[in-house]
């Protein structure tokens, strides 16, 4: 009886695990089609979208970084109800501020909110989980930014204001805080029954080539991510005269096949090699771009669309679930939290620099930049393949030696 109760407790704090992620997405999936309004109803130029993002990061920063210690303090089910609960009301501000100055406050606290979901639920699915769990559990990450647009497309085709979808999602993000609270003392079983492992200080990990090779990575790969959904939207709409509902509902579909290729990686990760599959995915990426950047054709961009979406899926869940691997479970806590936070940073940046680039010179910048970004990725990988490839025939003549 007791072994039953057990399981379904274990099985309650996934299904509670997967909402997380979808709390996650939610806000997300707005900004990219609510920018254009809001920019105006606030009065400032579209570039200052990277300002909004900046804040973002900050707030992630601030708890991404601190991840290890956060989770030390407070059990993963009291982080959950908190940070959500942050997160909502955030979003609410959103809806009711009159000054800029106010949306980038609520921007930074959206960001710490998220970041201490994201980092502290990435290390425990990096030590528990397999790669085809972690790709699923990612998944319910784009079943929430493929609903964002949604919501904000709704809320636009029956002609009202942006700043409805905010207090839709806001109002979701606090309903499921509420349901963690509910759920608080499965959590706090879950947590009296994890292996305690203890973290190097932090300048160990970062004297490791290898470490600053991931965060590049994953620098370069979240910031394309996001550019592609903060931005779609407004260079489909202003510089190539699609229709507003018809290239919201495109938006969705990047989302909606970044979720539809997380789930289907789940069970192809159960037959190819992880490293195969993140080789593919990435080599993807790039044919998406370039059929977005040359842009031949509506079908054929709208294509590249969906094929960037899909190809985007398994990387971050495969990069996470290598990290144990790669790196050693000596420095997981840390590695994860910098691997986090360059990617928050990736996330803020890279969407700016495309702002600032498309003022040099139009938006069609922006598609060519996705693809250049692209490249430079797949160049980075097989970098790193290269570099693990040598140390471990360093250690094999090392070892060969000492046999000898």
């Amino acid at each position: 009886m007791q072994k039953k109760s057990a399981h379904s407790h274990s099985f309650l704090l996934i299904l509670v695990t997967y909402a997380a992620f979808v709390s996650l997405g939610l806000p997300d999936g707005l900004l990219g089609i609510a920018w254009p309004f809001m920019s105006e109803r606030f009065n400032v130029p579209l570039d200052a979208l990277g300002i909004l993002l900046i804040g973002f990061v900050g707030g992630y920063l601030t708890t991404s970084t601190t991840g290890g210690k956060i989770m030390s303090i407070l059990p993963l089910g009291m982080l959950l109800t908190l940070s959500c609960c942050l997160t909502g009301l955030s979003l609410l501000a959103y809806t009711f501020a009159d000054y800029w100055w106010m949306v980038i406050i609520a921007s930074y606290f959206l960001g710490a909110g998220g970041g201490a979901i994201d980092t502290s639920i990435n290390t425990f699915a990096a030590s528990r989980f397999s790669p085809s769990v972690v790709n699923w559990l990612h998944g319910f990450y784009g079943i929430g930014a493929t609903t964002g647009p949604l919501i904000m497309s709704w809320i636009l085709v029956n002609d009202k204001e942006w700043y409805n979808g905010y207090l839709i999602v806001g109002v979701i993000q606090i309903s499921l805080s509420l349901i963690f609270l509910l759920t608080l003392k499965y959590w706090k079983v879950s947590a009296e029954q994890e292996e305690e492992h203890t973290s190097a200080p932090y300048g160990q990990a970062l004297r490791m080539p290898k470490v600053w090779l991931n965060i590049l990575i994953f620098f370069i790969y979240t910031g394309l991510e996001v550019s592609v959904g903060q931005w779609i939207f407004t260079v489909l709409t202003r510089s190539r005269g699609i229709a507003e509902a018809d290239a919201g509902l495109w938006t969705s579909a990047y989302w909606g096949s970044f979720t539809l290729g997380r789930i289907l990686f789940g069970f192809i990760l159960t037959k190819l090699r992880l490293q195969k599959v993140l080789i593919s995915a990435l080599i993807g990426i790039i044919a998406g771009t370039i059929l977005l950047a040359i842009h031949l054709s509506n079908a054929l961009s709208l294509a590249g669309i969906v094929i960037i979406g899909l190809a985007n899926a398994p990387v971050f869940p495969c990069l996470i679930s290598n990290t144990p691997t790669h790196i050693g479970k000596k420095h997981l806590a840390n590695v994860i939290g910098f691997q986090m936070s360059s990617a928050m940073v990736g996330g803020a940046l890279l969407p700016a620099f495309a702002g600032w680039m498309m003022d040099i010179f139009s938006l069609e910048i922006i598609p060519k930049l996705f693809n250049a970004e692209a490249i430079l990725l797949l160049l980075l990988f097989l970098i790193n393949i290269g570099m693990r490839m040598t140390v471990s025939q360093q250690n094999h003549s090392s070892a060969t030696l000492l046999k000898n």
